[in-house]
């Protein structure tokens, strides 16, 4: 039995030091596939994009594995990075993290914290939550047969062709509850795990309609961690 743990990265000296891990991390994930598709590696749009996400720590039995990164848009919570270091991809981890962020933005409290500070750019009578998630990945990336099956179907509109291929923008719908039931301890455990240009500049040029304008980041109550979860 792994013990799975989400957690938010505070600004801290340890935060340094997960910002550098994950830097690592997604170049040594990615560095390949931006290549193949005719995109560079930008470390330093990186560093910029990390500063304004809202980034989480995935641990296993205390042990750091890989990082999740969302951001606020209009009624939309993007998905801006879920990155695991090679020893568990392919092993439930990351259906497990995307049972979380489902969990997490489905629950009306957090939803309506989130997007407070963005009230005044959605439209006339909308939900002051999240109406989906959405994220992007490439057309030939293993991930996207798991997105597809947590729910997540393409956008047309918003997809781009690139040299091998295209990147894809996916959504997926959310549906909210209100005051969610708790147990005496304070998780939610999610279901058991049984053309050289940089691909940050094309995502930003491809989303303008969703105003990805920066909000400072804002003290929230922790969201929960996910315990007790067994792989595959």
């Amino acid at each position: 039995m792994d013990d799975l743990s989400i957690t938010p990265i505070s600004d801290s000296a340890c935060s340094s030091y997960l910002s550098a891990a994950a830097r690592r991390l997604c170049c040594g994930n990615m560095l390949a596939t931006y290549k193949r598709h005719g995109m560079s590696w930008d470390e330093e749009l990186f560093s910029e994009r990390w500063r304004d996400n809202e980034n989480y720590a995935i641990r296993i039995n205390g042990e750091w594995v890989g990082f999740i990164s969302l951001k606020a848009l209009p009624d939309i919570l993007y998905l801006r990075d879920l990155q695991l270091v090679p020893h568990w991809q392919g092993r439930g981890v990351g259906s497990a993290c995307l049972n979380w962020l489902i969990q997490l933005a489905t629950e009306q409290e957090y939803g309506q914290s989130l997007m407070k500070d963005r009230a005044s750019e959605l439209s006339p009578g909308a939900q002051p939550c999240p109406r989906a998630l959405r994220l992007r990945v490439f057309s030939d990336s293993p991930a996207l047969a798991l997105y597809q099956r947590h729910g997540f179907t393409l956008v047309n509109e918003l997809c781009t062709p690139t040299r091998s291929g295209s990147i894809m923008a996916l959504e997926r719908p959310l549906s909210f509850q209100t005051a969610p039931m708790l147990s005496p301890r304070d998780d939610h455990a999610p279901t058991p795990l049984s053309g050289n240009a940089p691909l940050d500049k094309i995502i930003d040029d491809l989303t303008e309609e969703d105003a990805l304008t920066i909000t400072p980041k804002r003290k929230r109550q922790s969201p929960p961690a996910a315990r007790n979860i067994a792989h595959h």
